[in-house]
């Protein structure tokens, strides 16, 4: 995905349900990178309408929820001009998918 990211100079940010440490350690472990926003307490989460409210949270109860996995594309006024959503947690946006919507969005 970074290929394709850097070729239209998109910027990408992630937001996750997990603590400032967790995804320190998700880093060292996975060799990831970027910028990684802890949303532990769902504001981000909840601001963008991104909950999974179908989600039943019985594995984690710890955590006051989960997002639907997301991809946004915001434009440098903050808008959302591009949204991809699904309620299967194990899905997400890949590469072939978001190239055709940059081409049109960004070339």
């Amino acid at each position: 995905m970074r290929p394709l990211l850097d070729e239209f100079h998109v910027t990408l940010i992630t937001v996750s349900t997990d603590t400032v440490s967790e995804i320190n350690l998700g880093r060292k472990m996975h060799g990831l990178k970027g910028t990684m926003l802890a949303d532990n307490k769902l504001k981000i989460i909840n601001q963008f309408g991104l909950k999974n409210q179908n989600l039943n949270n019985f594995r984690m109860p710890f955590r006051p929820g989960l997002p639907i996995p997301t991809t946004l594309l915001i434009d440098d006024t903050g808008t959302v001009i591009w949204k991809d959503d699904t309620n299967q947690y194990s899905k997400r946006s890949d590469p072939e998918r978001i190239k055709p919507v940059l081409e049109k969005l960004l070339s």
